[in-house]
């Protein structure tokens, strides 16, 4: 017994020269810690220390808090469970007696649980059926690559087809060229050498043999593309071209004088339109404005500014006056010259970064494509919200919407998908290393031919045309 009590005083004695020593240290620390007269207990400066001293305060008179509550919801919920422990021995009486009825009201409750999570099911899985089918094609599309083109020496920034010949298709290239192609052959029939800087638009007229490019050098061109000759009185207008970038095709003509050059820019002029009656073409350009000009004397007919970033595309209505700008601000613009005293303009702002490109619909629609990886649809009549939004994965270039409402939007990421205005995906372009572009797509466009064809280009120098073959009821639908 004498042994136990020892060893139990000593245990005490140690447990207090203990609980001593750590008082004293932690008084020490505070000491420390309130007058700074000692550097060797702590590194931390001492504003640094205060302010954890002052941060554990703040952390302890919260845990108080909540225990005093947790401490309050306890007695609740005791008083509570009392409450009902009586309520129970109170009724256990006449829930013998009513034992059948009680029985029946179960089954109906569970009658209407069961109605409920049915509808609960049914919902579920008509939204994700809904989601799942926005990641799918709904129509059988049927999509394959034609040909691929070959000639330029750098990357192409945009792709246009003739509407008076539907085998001519032309491309601009930053290797300060554009050149004209047959579709069928897949040959180079055709190359502008007139600019002096990257050529980064070209489109043809509606009715007449005729080419407008824009380029780096601030220029806009137009030339004649009409049976290989133009109508220039210039020698040097016209040779044959037998470049080895022309793949060998001795046939391929070189145009070198324009019939029209306008200079209106102060900047590179990055795109271009012509009009819907073809006597005037639009320019836009990265100081920031966009310029109507007359296609027979080059004269500057209207100077439209607003836009605060440079722009980055122009395209104007096919049966209408009107025209839409594209910025790098987040915003495009839709200018109406239809009235001739005033024009009005309407300014899109559903994009969060640059808008790379706006284009009109036949159904006077709106369709925008952005680098915030958006595709959006919008009425002319209201543009507060878009119809129809479409999100990506990787930003869209410079987009092209058919006759019957296909858009063909080409992405960063090599992608080519086809929506509709709806917001509908239709198909995804095949890509594999073979048969596809190898770096980013920048531009597309349809050709409307019996067979519809979509024309691609890329930074990759290559230009690739695909057949697209839609189902009957897609056709008719349209």
């Amino acid at each position: 017994m004498d042994s136990n009590s020892s060893k139990k005083d000593e245990k005490k004695h140690l447990s207090f020269r203990r609980n001593n020593s750590r008082d004293k240290d932690f008084q020490a620390i505070k000491d420390v810690d309130c007058d700074g007269s000692s550097q060797e207990s702590s590194v931390l400066p001492r504003h640094l220390r205060n302010r954890l001293h002052n941060l554990f305060n703040q952390i302890e008179e919260e845990f108080g808090e909540m225990y005093v509550e947790n401490m309050e919801l306890r007695k609740n919920i005791s008083v509570l469970t009392e409450k009902l422990n009586s309520v129970d021995a109170l009724q256990s009486g006449s829930e013998k007696t009513e034992t059948n009825g009680l029985d029946s009201q179960k089954g109906n409750v569970k009658g209407k649980s069961s109605q409920i999570s049915q509808r609960l099911k049914t919902t579920y899985k008509t939204g994700t059926s809904k989601l799942v089918s926005s990641f799918k094609p709904t129509s059988n599309v049927v999509c394959r690559v034609l040909q691929d083109f070959h000639g330029h020496r750098d990357g192409i920034w945009d792709v246009a087809s003739s509407p008076t010949n539907l085998c001519i298709a032309g491309t601009a290239s930053a290797d300060q060229k554009a050149k004209l192609w047959n579709l069928n052959t897949g040959d180079c029939v055709g190359t502008y050498h007139g600019h002096s800087g990257s050529v980064n638009c070209i489109r043809f007229h509606r009715d007449k043999h005729l080419a407008l490019t824009v380029s780096g050098d601030m220029s806009a061109h137009i030339w004649s593309y009409e049976n290989g000759r133009t109508t220039s009185s210039d020698e040097d207008a016209l040779d044959r071209d037998d470049c080895p970038e022309d793949n060998g095709n001795h046939d391929s003509i070189s145009y070198r004088t324009p019939l029209m050059c306008a200079s209106c820019h102060t900047l590179p002029v990055v795109c271009c339109d012509w009009l819907m009656d073809g006597l005037q073409f639009v320019t836009a350009s990265w100081d920031r404005t966009s310029c109507l000009v007359d296609s027979v004397t080059g004269q500057t007919v209207q100077t439209l500014s607003g836009h605060d970033l440079p722009l980055t595309h122009v395209s104007a209505h096919s049966k209408h006056k009107l025209i839409v700008t594209s910025s790098r601000d987040a915003t495009f613009r839709v200018c109406d010259f239809r009235a001739p005293a005033a024009h009005t303009v309407i300014v899109g702002q559903g994009h969060s970064q640059s808008v790379s490109s706006a284009v009109f619909t036949n159904d006077d629609k709106v369709v925008s494509s952005g680098d915030d990886r958006y595709v959006k649809v919008w009425d002319l009549k209201s543009m507060r919200t878009p119809l129809a939004s479409i999100r990506f994965d990787s930003s869209v270039n410079r987009i092209s919407v058919s006759r019957k409402g296909v858009i063909a939007i080409p992405h960063d990421n090599r992608q080519i998908r086809l929506y509709d205005t709806n917001g509908v995906r239709l198909a995804r372009l095949p890509r594999n290393d073979r048969t596809s572009h190898r770096r980013v797509v920048t531009a597309a466009t349809w050709v409307e031919g019996s067979t519809p064809t979509v024309l691609t280009c890329g930074w990759d120098k290559l230009m690739i045309s695909w057949s697209v073959e839609f189902p009957h009821s897609f056709i008719a639908q349209k």
